[in-house]
């Protein structure tokens, strides 16, 4: 019944491998994995990691700010949301790391534009097909293999390298007489016939609870961190996937403890938190690292929400990371030190985060992450993030 539903999922489009070259995840040489979860919209980064400490800041967000008593200390000036509060002991564990005050090289308000920059991992919105995450795949020496955990192929994942994509959505049912002729039909193909067995073998890798979760609560975080966890922490795995949630674009009713945006917070928190349970052993060689696209205006506007602005936060987790710790050159809120008047102003490129990421998780060379982000040479990878 497993394989038969997990079949049935896969040829109506749950699983992209009919489309997409596979890749065999025996080929895979190194133990290090690296995990980039895209929150498409947006997220509030003041927010998320509160300056609470900043003492502009509860002047400029008014109704909009968090009591003291509810947030989670990192240190005398940020605190963690709420919602964010289960990501304590990876801090404590010297597992978590804060980005604030970054954004893309490419100042835009447009989600489609700044989306296209973060996972280009260019300077502007235009100059190349390939995503960073491709990139990297051709540049990486020895065998590598890649999968978007996601609905349809990632831009970040978009190249001439092959990857996977693996997705649990559930449309509705058939009966095994319609999947035996299937079956016929695709062994009339060995091209095709290859991708139906690498898509059986993936769901004896990720099993069936997580679809089972994923079906009562569509697009839920932690179903879909579990089953990354599961392909993933396997001794050939994939070292390379691509995530993405979206839902955070708060230009209404955003909400402070408990309101719409703190329980996306708590949903995101939670699925990290169980993304490294399910990783095992093999958390031990991961690093994730969770980004947006920019973040929101600095106050808050007429409808209780937030509009597109710059600067935001953004978190790499794992053990590699040197320490727990906070990373922002901090402009401040005052309103001579906003940008536009508006938003917080940017003062971390988003490409020195993940210079310094991709540099440790693999060793690479500087030549090789500016192939890997192009037109970057003057962009220096942060120095303390990795150890």
């Amino acid at each position: 019944m497993k394989r038969r539903d997990f079949v049935r999922n896969m040829c109506y489009g749950g699983l992209a491998t009919c489309v997409v070259p596979s890749v065999s995840f025996a080929q895979v040489s190194t133990s290090r994995r690296l995990v980039f979860v895209l929150l498409r919209g947006g997220f509030d980064g003041l927010a998320a990691v509160v300056p609470s400490g900043d003492p502009d800041y509860r002047a400029l967000r008014g109704t909009f700010a968090f009591n003291e008593s509810e947030l989670t200390p990192l240190d005398d000036t940020f605190g963690l949301a709420p919602g964010l509060s289960p990501l304590r002991p990876l801090w404590e564990s010297n597992e978590l790391a804060v980005v604030h005050a970054m954004a893309i090289p490419h100042r835009t308000r447009s989600h489609f534009d700044g989306q296209a920059v973060l996972e280009t991992g260019l300077d502007r919105p235009v100059g190349s097909s390939d995503g960073w995450l491709n990139r990297l795949l051709q540049v990486m020496s020895g065998r590598r293999s890649g999968i978007a955990i996601a609905a349809g192929m990632p831009l970040s994942l978009t190249g001439s390298y092959q990857v996977e994509s693996w997705s649990p959505t559930q449309l509705g049912s058939v009966d095994e007489a319609f999947l035996e002729r299937l079956a016929v039909l695709y062994r009339a193909d060995e091209r095709l016939h290859n991708r139906f067995e690498s898509a059986l073998q993936q769901q004896d890798l990720v099993g069936e609870e997580p679809m089972a979760r994923g079906r009562a609560r569509r697009g839920a975080v932690t179903p879909l961190m579990q089953a990354a966890a599961k392909i993933l922490r396997q001794d050939q795995g994939p070292n390379i996937a691509a995530m993405e949630f979206s839902g955070w674009d708060t230009h209404a009713n955003q909400g402070l403890a408990g309101g719409a945006l703190d329980r996306l917070l708590g949903q995101l928190a939670e699925g990290l938190v169980a993304f490294r349970t399910e990783m095992g052993g093999a958390w031990q060689n991961t690093t994730v690292v969770v980004m947006t696209e920019f973040g929101r205006t600095a106050r808050p506007n007429g409808t209780r929400g937030t509009d597109h602005g710059t600067a935001g936060a953004g978190f790499v987790l794992g053990p590699s990371l040197s320490r727990a710790q906070v990373i922002a050159d901090w402009p401040g809120l005052a309103q001579g030190a906003l940008f536009e008047g508006r938003d917080l102003k940017p003062t971390v490129d988003t490409r020195a985060v993940l210079k310094a990421v991709v540099g440790g998780a693999f060793d690479m060379t500087s030549a090789q992450l500016e192939r890997v982000f192009l037109n970057s040479s003057g962009v220096r990878a942060v120095p303390t993030l990795i150890a």
